[in-house]
């Protein structure tokens, strides 16, 4: 395998001209804006990475010549104690591009093999449903299926609701309650959740740790909670504005929610107050990401005028 670092710009070019599919490519009525979220994950795939957590090369055999994307998490890797690893991609370094009955099970022989040569315990990868190859190549190699996701979207340029709810944005001392609530409304099939090789104190501590992160750290913008002084419910936000100007689109991102039993009727609400707060601040288009178990979660979404978007799907193996 031959590091990406050799021929960066030109895997860049490669990926930002050719990569099939992306996180957002439910935005299809929007071409120029697809163009450029593909050209923005091709920058962020190919940018600077120190050699201790670079895991991008270029794989050939007797059939392909592939671009393999992955990379040794370090805020992972920190939290669980362990070196944890996520795969990005797999693309053929040349057309064509999208090969749904090829074979890439020796390149992700071969990237298990060199993740586990580097100390990584635990690799994950997040798949699109469309690439077969890859996700045949990681069967084949011992990974196994944790999550599947769905993506809804809607425009908020015309959002409205019957009723406003009084909401403001939380504050760090919110930290204990919104904390409690994250634990306490376990998602069961959420990738944490989900998977046996991560303990529920683990995934309990990831929820705190999120909250904490997203109030004092900039994990989030902001976060809308039921003004009271206890809050039992939430909703992280993402405005994305560094990327509005390259998309030309203005497009937020409700992140992570929880409602306590406590509050609840609270999850729609609160929904309802980030696409108004999303609206006020500028934004004209928004996207969630749930669990396709999360049925009711997605029927809220639906009441509120959400459609589906994409879905995408989480694997991992622990070597």
């Amino acid at each position: 395998m031959q590091p990406i670092t050799e021929q960066t710009d030109t895997v860049r070019q490669i990926l930002a001209e050719n990569i099939p599919w992306s996180h957002r490519d439910f935005m299809f009525r929007f071409p120029d804006f697809i163009k450029a979220d593909k050209g923005l994950w091709a920058n962020s795939l190919t940018c600077d990475l120190d050699a201790e957590h670079d895991l991008r090369f270029i794989y050939r055999d007797k059939e392909n010549t592939l671009i393999l994307l992955c990379e040794i998490l370090p805020w992972d890797t920190a939290f669980f104690g362990y070196k944890v690893a996520r795969l990005h991609l797999i693309l053929p370094y040349d057309a064509p591009f999208t090969r749904p009955h090829a074979d890439f099970t020796s390149a992700v022989q071969a990237l298990v093999k060199e993740a586990k040569g580097r100390g990584v315990r635990y690799l994950f990868a997040s798949i699109f449903p469309e690439d077969l190859p890859t996700i045949r190549a990681l069967n084949t190699n011992g990974f196994s299926l944790i999550e599947t996701r769905a993506y809804y979207h809607r425009s908020l340029k015309d959002y409205d609701f019957p009723r406003r709810f009084s909401a403001r944005l939380a504050t760090p001392n919110d930290i204990d309650s919104l904390s409690t609530a994250a634990v306490e409304m376990v998602n069961e099939y959420d990738r944490f959740h989900a998977d046996p090789m991560i303990s529920k104190s683990d995934a309990d501590r990831m929820m705190r740790q999120w909250i904490k992160a997203s109030l004092t750290e900039g994990f989030a913008d902001a976060t809308l909670v039921p003004d009271v002084d206890q809050p039992g419910a939430f909703c992280t936000v993402k405005y994305h504005r560094d990327h509005w100007d390259d998309w030309g689109i203005r497009l937020g991102q409700p992140v992570f929610s929880a409602v306590s039993t406590e509050f609840r009727g609270w999850y729609v609400k609160i929904i309802s107050e980030a696409c108004f707060h999303l609206k006020e601040i500028g934004a004209e288009h928004n996207y969630l990401i749930t669990q396709v178990t999360n049925r009711a979660v997605i029927r809220s979404w639906e009441k509120l005028g959400y459609q589906f978007g994409r879905a995408e799907h989480i694997f991992r193996i622990v070597i």
